[in-house]
């Protein structure tokens, strides 16, 4: 092993960590990887040969096609926060494969000229009609289910304080598609019909339908496996001529680690009479 004491040329450097000179240059401008030392009369650079490990991190955390800036908390944490970073990164290294994967199996059911309603199951039942609490927020695709149950227990918790007790299981209502830009969003819960209106949040009635549903059940739940239900339950309704209406309506519940999500979908049936 060289002594740390010992400076290496931008070269050596290169060679040891197999990081190019121009990379090199890079994570300096960027304070990543300053050398130890700049010849004020050649420019040349130097380091220190004990941040070859630095070096060669560096280098394999770009091989993860990890961010500079995430690379540059790993480098400077200490301790094990280093390799809680890491291993968060990890985990999203595995959400981006699986988002990937869900895609490459939609691509493919599309350019077979499949529908989703062929492979996902879709159920009838009737809504029932019912006295719904709604709450507003805003939320990207990536950021919904956190966000969902975020603003479901504030809504629970404002209900609590009002004295309204809920009369069902909650919903989310799809009023924007998910996106990468934040959308409208609305927490529906069923309640009994208050005597007075309270201030922040609406009060409306939702009359009694036919739905058509979904349910997925998994350890995590993406908006991809949403979209995928949607456009399951949008061709279902257009082979049987059924009219879709009001906005689909989302329930997250989490039992024995997984998560059951089922997306509901309500329709006014197709009418010979009204062609």
């Amino acid at each position: 092993m060289l002594p740390a004491s010992r400076l290496l040329s931008i070269g050596e450097f290169a060679a040891a960590t197999q990081l190019s000179p121009k990379a090199l240059r890079l994570y300096d401008e960027q304070r990543l990887l300053p050398p130890a030392s700049i010849d004020a009369a050649s420019g040349y650079r130097y380091y220190r040969s004990d941040q070859v490990a630095i070096g060669r991190l560096i280098r394999t955390l770009r091989d993860m096609d990890m961010p500079l800036t995430d690379i540059g908390s790993i480098v400077t944490a200490e301790g094990v926060k280093a390799e809680v970073l890491l291993g968060q990164f990890a985990k999203e290294i595995d959400r981006r494969y699986a988002r990937g994967k869900r895609a490459f199996q939609e691509a493919l059911v599309l350019l077979r000229g499949a529908t989703r309603s062929d492979i996902l199951e879709v159920t009838e039942r009737t809504r029932a009609s019912m006295t719904v609490a709604v709450r507003a927020f805003m939320a990207d695709r990536h950021e919904f289910v956190a966000r969902f149950r975020t603003e479901l227990r504030s809504t629970e918790e404002l209900l609590a304080g009002l004295d309204i007790a809920a009369a069902g299981a909650a919903y989310c209502s799809l009023v924007d598609p998910l996106s990468d830009e934040e959308g409208r969003l609305e927490i529906v819960i069923p309640i009994e019909t208050p005597r007075e209106v309270p201030e922040g949040i609406a009060i409306r009635q939702l009359a009694a339908a036919p739905c058509a549903a979904i349910a997925i059940e998994a350890r995590h739940t993406h908006a991809s496996d949403l979209t995928a239900a949607l456009d399951a339950l949008f061709d279902w309704f257009d082979r049987r001529g059924h009219r879709a209406i009001d906005a689909p309506l989302v329930s997250i519940d989490a039992r024995d680690g997984a998560l059951r999500t089922e997306l509901m979908w309500a329709y006014e049936p197709h009418s010979p009479l009204s062609r």
